[in-house]
């Protein structure tokens, strides 16, 4: 399916903001896109390490923490967020900063810019670099 001119160039604009929300000033809380005939919001609530928990009662011991390690390929992926990966598959090799881990996808960004979606059933091998 080829694509328009004016779909083009929304997908270029899009593309630009994600890319402008990755590198660049940062997130912030809200950032609004506003395109002729298309509105984009974008909301993002970023926890900076706020604690919720309720503190203990004073004179009662503490559990000891154990550190939990990943078990499954997803959780692997979800520690490696904002890093530089490399990603083998039955396709080839994807190597950039892996932005985004979903329940089924990933969303590696290459160095040219480029986002790569790449399944996580089709993951063969992943390394931080």
């Amino acid at each position: 399916m080829t694509l328009t001119n004016r779909q083009t160039e929304l997908l270029r604009l899009a593309n630009q903001l994600s890319q402008s929300l990755i590198s660049g000033s940062g997130l912030s809380s809200n950032n609004s896109l506003d395109l002729p005939g298309l509105d984009v919001d974008v909301d993002l609530d970023v926890d900076l390490g706020g604690d919720d928990t309720v503190d203990p009662v004073p004179g009662t011991p503490t559990p000891p923490t154990t550190p939990t390690t990943p078990t499954t390929l997803r959780e692997v992926l979800l520690t490696l967020v904002n890093e530089q990966v490399e990603v083998t598959t039955p396709f080839g090799v994807v190597t950039g900063t892996l932005l985004v881990v979903e329940s089924d996808y990933v969303v590696i960004v290459e160095s040219s810019g480029a986002q790569v979606l790449v399944r996580i059933e089709k993951i063969e091998l992943v390394s931080e670099m």
